[in-house]
């Protein structure tokens, strides 16, 4: 073996990993990995999971949330995956949601980040939430070119995010030089399923379409993950009540807590979430989640 081929070897042994956070816990950039990674799977698409980011496997009951999602806000776009039997309304709905990420993008988020107050968290504390150096690490990546380190990480932030939704606006583009080769029926049809595209997806506050019923819970089961696996795991056991009083803060339940609480237990039945019982908190020496 030559002194080249050695060091090579020797660099690829020795090669730093990327920054991560320090104290061993999930950061907010692995969680939505893990999270992304299933929503995939579960929505039959490839997964590519980035090799820097600690990736954890979801609880059962997670699991068949993300599969009740699926069935309720993802399915409009499901439905719309191209094939032989894909018209040119098809085509139009898809270029409609499409639009309708742009207009969240630029507007939407930013209105939801203030009305959140998320622009009020303090940087100790997002530092604890996701650390910058890892934040860095993955947005330096995703540009794809040589970073001065007197850029700040805001600046990268926004080039990033501008980056995205002119992809998305290329797209948009194209789609109707396409469409301004087609018929005039066939751009009627393409149209008419634009506006039907951008109010499918999302409504005009930002929020997702579907069973909303069923959607909201599930969002703020999903959100809640870390907590109930740690209730789960608690002695003496929590009960639905306990999980009920842990999500009323942010949903909305019956006026009655005796019918809220009958309500969430048939949900979480749904999806496989127990708090106690026979099915109820995980046993065998099965390691804690740790974020």
């Amino acid at each position: 073996m030559s002194v080249v081929e050695k060091m090579k070897k020797k660099n690829k042994k020795t090669k730093a990993k990327p920054p991560s956070n320090k104290r061993g816990r999930l950061t907010l950039l692995e969680f939505l990995a893990s999270y992304n990674a299933e929503a995939k799977r579960q929505f039959g698409l490839k997964v590519e999971i980035e090799p820097e980011l600690h990736f954890f496997p979801l609880p059962v009951w997670a699991k068949k949330t993300m599969t009740q999602l699926g069935k309720t806000i993802m399915k409009p776009i499901l439905k719309l995956r191209p094939s032989k039997k894909t018209t040119c309304q098809d085509f139009g709905k898809i270029i409609g949601i499409l639009n309708r990420c742009i207009t969240f993008f630029r507007k939407d988020a930013w209105k939801i980040i203030e009305d959140e107050g998320l622009d009020e968290i303090s940087n100790e504390d997002w530092e604890k939430i996701q650390p910058s150096d890892q934040l860095r690490a993955y947005v330096v990546k995703s540009l794809g070119r040589p970073v001065a380190d007197a850029e700040t990480l805001e600046d990268l932030e926004v080039e990033l995010m501008e980056r995205r939704i002119k992809e998305m606006e290329e797209i948009r583009t194209r789609a109707f030089q396409f469409m301004s080769q087609r018929s005039a029926k066939d751009n009627a049809m393409f149209h008419e399923g634009m506006a039907k595209g951008y109010e499918m997806f999302l409504n005009e506050d930002g929020q997702f379409c579907g069973d909303r019923g069923r959607t909201e819970i599930y969002l703020e089961l999903i959100s809640s993950l870390h907590e109930i696996e740690k209730m789960r795991r608690m002695l003496p056991a929590r009960k639905d009540s306990d999980l009920y009083e842990h999500l009323k803060p942010w949903y909305r339940f019956p006026n009655r807590r005796e019918d809220g609480v009958a309500w969430l237990r048939k949900v979480c039945d749904e999806i496989s979430l127990y708090m106690t019982g026979k099915r109820g908190r995980p046993s065998g020496t099965r390691p804690a989640l740790v974020f």
